[in-house]
């Protein structure tokens, strides 16, 4: 592989990334989802932050196997947004991504949450 070929497949991934978090966040999913969630979102930062292309194309695969829940049984949790914690993480790794800067693997907006 060339490294203009590698380039190439760096920023398709990182488009993927984008996409595939991005379209994650707007689910409504049960609580324990989100935490798997919270969870693959925090390997993709970290694997950016390393400049791990294969972490972040593993991360990037199990976000797009979350699906939104479709029928709910009497006994499951009820569905919910992501919480303000997800949506902060994601906007790091987004920014991250799109900057092509590493993310460190516990930056916020400043506020310390």
């Amino acid at each position: 592989m060339t490294p203009d070929n590698h380039a190439y497949d760096n920023a398709e991934l990182r488009a993927s990334t984008i996409a595939a978090v991005r379209y994650v966040v707007k689910l409504k999913l049960p609580r324990a989802r989100w935490e798997l969630v919270a969870e693959i979102i925090e390997a993709a930062v970290a694997a950016a932050a390393a400049g791990n292309w294969e972490r972040l194309r593993q991360a990037t695969g199990e976000l797009m196997l979350i699906s939104p829940v479709r029928i709910l049984k009497g006994d499951e949790q009820p569905i919910e947004s992501a919480d303000q914690r997800i949506f902060e993480r994601t906007n790091v790794l987004i920014d991250s991504l799109q900057s092509m800067r590493p993310a460190a693997p516990d930056e916020t907006d400043g506020t310390g949450r």
